[in-house]
């Protein structure tokens, strides 16, 4: 199931009664799962939340067993990046069909396709679900930071807010993070902001990586900086280089086709007049073979860092950058 889906059921007030959420947003994992218990308006009493080695199978299975005179209901909350066996995990399930009072919702945060055996017993047929969240597509991903920092009541205007998803390597969870720290400033949020109080303390800003990288000017301590920081693994920084060429790979076709640029029609959502003139500019540099050339080393480079055993990723990463320079 669609995450939009298992959102309609939460407004429809038709919960299911065990819900399994896993994919490759943690943020939205997190997210989902405090609507659900808003919308069944869960006291902190009917709740146990067993977190990664707290899990015990017969603690969960006495939990849900327990019925109430008093209409109370039990509801166990796991998460952990650890599969669940099949069997005990249909007698979980089996226990929250039978006791009317009691829900299951699993949070799973290992591999995806380690969850693929525990989506088939998450069926109708014990009145259970499973949600499979995805990468949110930056539009989205910033509406829903937008929204989180609105609950908040911290002030941040889009332009900020979206130079703070590139800083963190498009990682919601490390974006929202930061709102505590901002909000200690009391004003509206602003993109100086974010330079002197997220990476003023010795990180690197993505945009400024890349755009050096693409400069073709000497990269390698701010690589440093940006490997050894929390959070900036190789496949995130090669995943971010690939959204940033993949834009200006747009920018340059509608520039082609338009004779102009318009920054909202071609992302979808508009940057500040600054940042969109240099997207323009650095596009137009670029031929499309180039382009394709790039997007090409980086997809290989991606691969291999994601299927290759004991290899310096490091290495090999900084490895692809030099070669993608030679490119330009």
């Amino acid at each position: 199931m669609y995450k939009r889906e298992f959102e309609n059921l939460i407004r429809s007030q038709k919960v299911p009664k065990s819900t399994l959420f896993y994919g490759a947003c943690p943020y939205q994992n997190n997210l989902l799962l405090s609507q659900t218990l808003q919308s069944l308006d869960i006291q902190s009493d009917e709740k146990l939340s067993l977190y990664y080695d707290e899990f015990i199978f017969s603690s969960a299975k006495n939990f849900l067993s327990q019925s109430s005179l008093f209409g109370d209901r039990n509801i166990l909350v796991i998460k952990t990046d650890k599969v669940i066996p099949t069997k005990e995990l249909d007698i979980l399930l089996g226990l929250c069909l039978k006791n009317e009072t009691s829900y299951l919702f699993y949070q799973y945060f290992g591999e995806d396709k380690k969850a693929t055996s525990m989506t088939k017993s998450f069926d109708k047929k014990y009145d259970a679900t499973f949600v499979r969240f995805f990468k949110a597509e930056q539009n989205e991903a910033i509406t829903m930071l937008l929204a989180h920092a609105n609950t908040l009541n911290l002030t941040i205007n889009r332009y900020a807010m979206q130079h703070l998803y590139m800083v963190h390597m498009e990682d919601l969870s490390l974006c929202a993070n930061e709102f505590e720290k901002l909000l200690l400033l009391g004003k509206e949020i602003e993109i100086n902001d974010i330079d002197t109080f997220v990476y003023g303390l010795g990180s690197v800003s993505m945009d400024h990586f890349i755009i050096k990288l693409l400069d073709k000017k000497d990269f390698k301590e701010d690589f440093s900086r940006m490997v050894e920081s929390d959070g900036n693994d190789e496949i995130r920084i090669v995943n971010a280089i690939q959204n940033y060429i993949s834009q200006l790979f747009l920018f340059h076709a509608y520039i082609k086709l338009n004779g102009a640029f318009d920054a909202k029609t071609i992302l979808g959502y508009p940057l500040p007049p600054q940042l969109a003139n240099q997207r323009a500019n650095q596009s137009i540099k670029i031929d499309l073979k180039t382009y394709k050339t790039l997007l090409d080393l980086l997809i290989q480079t991606e691969y291999k860092l994601k299927k290759m055993q004991n290899i310096e990723k490091n290495a090999m990463l900084l490895s692809t950058l030099i070669k993608l320079q030679s490119y330009l």
